[in-house]
């Protein structure tokens, strides 16, 4: 029976339970894919809080010093593993960075070692900016709390809404920083901005500061004068009943009308990367490399570019999908329409965002 030893690297999160999501899904894939053969894995899993670089370089000390392992992957950010990946290439051991795509890669990439398992959602936010500009009305509104602002978010839904006009007129609002361990101040946003004034608002609020955003804004009876467009989890929906309210958002072309509210990400992403990483067992003899981690990937799901060498970027479609919550909170979600994204990667105002300061957190988008 040959041993084969895999480091895992898992945050925490107050707003969902993303890590136990994707470990165990990870886990459960993996040993799916070798339970007819005599390979055995040790899952060594560290928890590395928020995803700070200094956690992360304790766990990879031992995950790398100690343990030895023949595989490192888990959910990290691109901002925070860039310190990192010279001790990736120096080994030549292989790396599959997941996370929903809240930071770039820089230009010169990661290194030929290192695989990017992600959601790319600043193709998403780029996509929304286009089809708000297209289809929404003249005039539009950011709002975002500090954390959200921290990320790639409002870069690109700004970028989307150039693509159709470069004078393309909005206001960006951002809340105070809450003190520590409070909510920002979202409900005072409204009595500050008169939302009834923008033809559609992108929110940018997670966990339980959507929920209130959702809440005040149909309060205020903003569902017949604004639109909303934004990501999928300010879909954050509550006790309380909000009947008519409707939500613009997008979704990965592959993806079927039971994912289209994004509750299953890091269980996806945990399954997609457990079945690679099985299959390239079995098929390099218990050698794990990145070529065969590559191509077992991209069996698994062709619409994505996972070399950090190459831009990790979505080369098919994203569609548009609109939410409806009717009685009881039922949402009922309807395809729009699908954009074309893979030429994103080729952007030149993306080109030059990869090298810039556009994000300040160094943590994973929700795990916070």
């Amino acid at each position: 029976m040959q041993e084969i030893t895999i480091g895992i690297m898992i945050p925490t999160s107050g707003i969902l339970p993303m890590g136990k999501q994707f470990d165990r899904a990870f886990k459960e894939a993996v040993n799916a894919e070798l339970s007819q053969t005599d390979f055995q894995v040790e899952f060594i899993t560290e928890m590395i809080g928020q995803g700070n670089p200094a956690m992360i370089e304790k766990s990879l000390d031992l995950l790398l010093g100690y343990h030895d392992v023949d595989l490192v992957t888990g959910l990290v950010s691109n901002k925070a593993m860039e310190g990192f990946v010279e001790k990736f290439e120096k080994r030549q051991l292989p790396l599959i960075i997941n996370n929903l795509g809240e930071h770039h890669v820089p230009t010169k990439g990661y290194g030929n070692s290192i695989l990017i398992n992600s959601a790319n959602l600043w193709q998403h936010c780029w996509v929304m900016g286009q089809y708000a500009a297209q289809n929404l009305g003249k005039r539009g509104l950011i709002i975002s709390s500090i954390f959200d602002a921290g990320y790639l978010f409002i870069n690109c839904f700004q970028l989307g809404l150039f693509s159709v006009d470069q004078d393309f007129q909005f206001d960006l609002r951002l809340l105070s920083p809450p003190p520590s361990g409070q909510l920002s101040q979202v409900r005072e946003a409204f009595d500050a901005i008169n939302m009834a004034d923008y033809d559609f608002v992108f929110p940018l609020f997670c966990g339980e500061e959507a929920t209130i955003f959702l809440e005040e804004f149909y309060t205020r009876g903003l569902v017949d004068t604004t639109k909303i467009i934004g990501l999928p989890y300010l879909l954050d929906l509550k006790e309380r009943e909000l009947e008519g309210l409707e939500l613009i958002s997008t979704v990965e072309n592959h993806q079927i009308p039971e994912d289209y509210v994004w509750r299953d990400v890091f269980k996806d992403m945990g399954q997609h990367c457990g079945q690679a990483v099985g299959k390239a067992i079995v098929k390099n003899n218990g050698k794990i490399t990145q070529e065969e981690l590559l191509e077992e990937m991209s069996k698994i799901n062709a619409e994505r570019e996972y070399r950090s060498t190459h831009t990790p970027h979505l080369k098919g479609d994203v569609k548009l999908i609109k939410h409806e919550v009717g009685k009881e909170n039922h949402i009922l979600s309807t395809a729009i329409t699908s954009v074309s994204v893979g030429q994103l990667s080729d952007n030149e105002q993306l080109k030059q965002a990869r090298d810039a300061v556009q994000s300040v957190w160094m943590n994973s988008y929700l795990g916070v």
